[in-house]
């Protein structure tokens, strides 16, 4: 309703200053009326002309306004996104950046690495065929202590071979060469097991021949006595204490089996040197040879255990140059094993 009024004054403002103009000029009543209804006409027009105009420029302030408005938020939207893009593409540069670094790193580290993986491989792989060859020994021996056992029957159960005590392979050779040559005197430097099997043997292949083992220790030496009696062939086997001491033999200052426990022994067909224990001392075997070479027979055996060890290696040279009479054979044993054969003087 307000929005009509302006059109309406106007038109009566109009109207009315055309019927005053009228009736100034003294015209007819029906040209005032004409003039007045004219007026009228042409306010209401022009009002409503007016008005249309001020609500077109109303919208055009308001569109002005929403567009300005839209604009700016857009200009803020934009902005933001600009700086998030800036941003994202900044980190991306930093992450490229350090990616590269890590390669190169890595690209420099490769050769080591695979170097590493290589030597890993072969490391793999010694350690497999090792484990193998073990298994495979122990399979041997096994195989040595069945072959053993079939041929020298225990009435009794015997201790574990191995370690401090002679192997598998080492027992069947001693047992084997008393089964098939028959040596008479048989010395044992160390008695324990080795010394049993070889006077069981004895029994087996039934002959009259007798096994000495000889022990620095009392209680071991008790121990062999005892394992020999209970599997019944204390009549075949000997063992004597001989004590260490200070002494001199071939020439030299040694620590060795005390020779006056050892002055019945004559004519050795067969020595087994497993003893006495280093205990500290370099070459504890040594003097073996050269204290009892001129008790061996004619075509003795001289059997030296242990040759593992740079020890017994070098033992062995030196008595090969002291007594060229022997001839030397190197047994693949489990703790390695040299067989010395005296060559017959006829």
């Amino acid at each position: 309703m307000k929005s009509r009024l302006p059109v309406a004054a106007l038109g009566v403002l109009l109207a009315a200053l055309a019927g005053l103009l009228a009736w100034a000029v003294e015209a007819p009543l029906l040209a005032v009326a004409v003039a007045a209804v004219l007026g009228l006409v042409l306010g209401v027009v022009l009002g409503q002309a007016l008005m249309w105009l001020r609500s077109s420029a109303g919208r055009v302030a308001r569109i002005e306004h929403s567009t300005s408005k839209r604009l700016e938020e857009m200009r803020t939207i934009a902005e933001r996104r600009h700086e998030i893009l800036f941003r994202a593409t900044r980190e991306a540069r930093e992450r490229g950046a350090a990616a590269e670094r890590e390669a190169k790193s890595a690209a420099s580290a490769l050769p080591s690495v695979r170097k590493a993986l290589e030597q890993q491989r072969g490391d793999l792989r010694d350690m497999r065929l090792t484990l193998i060859d073990k298994v495979d020994d122990q399979v041997v021996l096994l195989e040595d202590y069945i072959q053993l056992m079939r041929l020298v029957p225990m009435s009794l159960p015997m201790p574990r071979p191995g370690t401090w005590a002679a192997s598998e392979d080492l027992l069947l050779w001693l047992a084997g060469y008393v089964l098939e040559r028959r040596p008479r005197t048989v010395v044992d430097l160390g008695s324990g097991q080795s010394s049993v099997w070889m006077a069981a043997a004895m029994r087996t292949a039934g002959y009259d021949g007798r096994v000495i083992g000889v022990d620095h220790d009392e209680i071991f030496a008790q121990g062999t006595r005892e394992l020999a009696r209970r599997q019944g062939v204390q009549d075949w086997l000997t063992v004597i204490h001989a004590p260490l001491r200070e002494q001199e033999i071939g020439g030299r200052a040694v620590r060795w089996y005390d020779l006056d426990a050892l002055t019945d022994i004559e004519g050795i067909d067969l020595m087994s040197i497993d003893g006495p224990p280093g205990q500290g001392t370099s070459h504890a075997r040594w003097p073996a040879l050269p204290a009892l070479h001129d008790r061996l027979s004619a075509e003795a055996v001289v059997v030296l255990d242990d040759m593992i060890r740079r020890d017994e290696h070098e033992i062995l040279d030196d008595w090969t140059a002291r007594f060229p009479d022997f001839t030397v054979e190197r047994l693949d044993f489990e703790k390695g094993a040299a067989i010395m054969r005296r060559q017959s003087r006829a």
